[in-house]
């Protein structure tokens, strides 16, 4: 149950963060998405079924308050848990470079199912043109603050005596 808590208030607050104040900043072109770095958190920490509900359970928040085709950001999400996940098993990470390669590999798979989502479903409008422009940006705004949110975790779940 702490467990559960360790990552629910962060999720929470990156939600608030993601969905509130981040649009409300119109200085701010390029937003980190909060909620990769924590999928890339369980998919680095937690290789198990627990950790594949919650990166299910962040897209799905993600999907119903952000107000986008709902489920597109749910696969985009599972999708790059899916691909940090295969990396931290074959790859030592803690901090670091490698943890921000892995995060930025999981930005671009998680851009890239989301395009592939709106193809399926939405009109023709150019897609990827968006891609490019803020997918590669937004998934290096997120792999720069990844080290930061996976040692604010790790300190919340010290605090509550996890680890």
């Amino acid at each position: 149950m702490r467990s559960f808590l360790a990552l629910a208030a962060p999720g929470v607050v990156a939600m608030l963060l993601q969905t509130v104040v981040f649009p409300a900043l119109p200085y701010l072109p390029v937003r980190p998405d909060l909620i990769l770095v924590l999928a890339g958190y369980l998919g680095v920490r937690h290789h198990n079924a627990g950790g594949a509900l919650g990166a299910f359970t962040l897209g799905y928040f993600l999907d119903t308050f952000s107000g986008t085709i709902l489920g597109m950001q749910t696969f985009a999400i599972s999708a790059a848990y899916v691909a940090m996940t295969i990396m931290a098993r074959h790859l030592w990470m803690e901090r670091g470079l490698p943890l921000m390669a892995t995060v930025f590999v999981g930005g671009c798979v998680q851009g890239l199912a989301a395009v592939a989502v709106a193809a399926l479903v939405a009109t023709r409008a150019p897609v990827w043109q968006h891609v490019v422009r803020y997918g590669f940006l937004e998934a290096a705004a997120a792999a720069l603050v990844a080290p930061a949110v996976f040692r604010c975790v790790t300190w919340e779940k010290r605090l509550l005596g996890l680890g």
